[in-house]
């Protein structure tokens, strides 16, 4: 077993070369995990097209594209910018998709459909409009499809259903991908980190993420559940992500930095996930007697 294991690590420390002549295109760049990785892309040679919301530009080596992963206007255009800049033997080699969104907390009592829908819009559907309209170049390259899903693509989480049955949707997308391609040259991995702290994990705006929900709910659910269960549930929640999250970002950007470089990436990396980090919704009884 400690033979397999020591071959395997060495089999995965075997890397592809030639990264001048490869690019990576990258979403949800403007902060947290998607920055970082553009940053390490370049460091290692590679050219970037990084998907942001900004213009600024951090490296003759970076092109910072304008794109919303629910709009199929802005991806094409970001299709057409890609393809413009893939001049002098550059290939598109890598598509992370690394966008994403946490924008509900809360019971299913309190969400609506348009919050399942806003989640997958960009979790889910958003990894398929950009896989969608960048594949070909990939397939050209044999190349490397990327994407974040979470441990709650596996393990569902009470109080998080969009963004659960998003990330469920997303994993299994990519599980398809990977066994259709299987044979073609391109390798399609999936990253499963626990929980870090990054603007997605902030204090403020988790708690106007459950203040939001609650102000849609209805009066009747807001009776049944009370003031009381909503500022419990906020704490709990807040408390979780603040103790149980790492600052160790660079776990993620390492995993990614695998998943494009190693000529034979894993199919799926789980790290920095703990039990702790899967609990159940806070029960109302528990909120009565805290």
């Amino acid at each position: 077993l400690f033979i397999a294991k020591d071959c395997r690590y060495l089999w995965e420390l075997i890397r592809v070369g030639g990264h001048s002549s490869k690019a990576v295109l990258i979403t949800g760049c403007d902060s947290g995990f998607g920055r970082e990785l553009a940053l390490r892309c370049i460091s290692e040679g590679f050219t970037v097209f990084a998907g942001c919301l900004t213009e600024k530009c951090l490296s003759p080596k970076l092109h910072t594209v304008s794109l919303d992963v629910t709009s199929d206007e802005s991806v094409q255009k970001a299709e057409l910018y890609v393809k413009k800049n893939l001049t002098d033997g550059l290939q598109l080699w890598g598509i992370v998709n690394n966008a994403g969104v946490f924008s509900c907390y809360g019971p299913d009592d309190w969400t609506s459909v348009n919050d399942y829908i806003r989640a997958a819009d960009v979790n889910t559907f958003g990894i398929v409009r950009v896989t969608h309209a960048f594949r070909k170049y990939v397939k050209r390259s044999e190349g490397r499809i990327v994407s974040v899903t979470s441990v709650n693509g596996r393990l569902s989480t009470p109080g998080a259903g969009p963004y659960v049955v998003s990330k469920f949707g997303a994993e299994a997308y990519m599980d398809a991908l990977r066994q259709e391609y299987y044979g073609a040259g391109v390798k399609v991995s999936i990253l499963e980190p626990g929980i870090f702290r990054t603007p997605l994990i902030d204090e403020e705006a988790m708690l106007r993420r459950v203040e939001d929900v609650w102000s849609r709910v209805d009066d009747e659910t807001k009776e049944e559940y009370g003031e009381d269960y909503k500022d419990y549930f906020a704490k709990m929640w807040n408390e979780l992500f603040i103790t149980k999250s790492s600052t160790k970002i660079h776990y993620v950007v390492d995993n990614y930095l695998h998943a494009l470089t190693a000529r034979y990436p894993r199919d799926r990396s789980v790290f920095e996930v703990s039990i702790r980090q899967v609990v159940a919704a806070p029960r109302r009884d528990t909120a009565a007697r805290a």
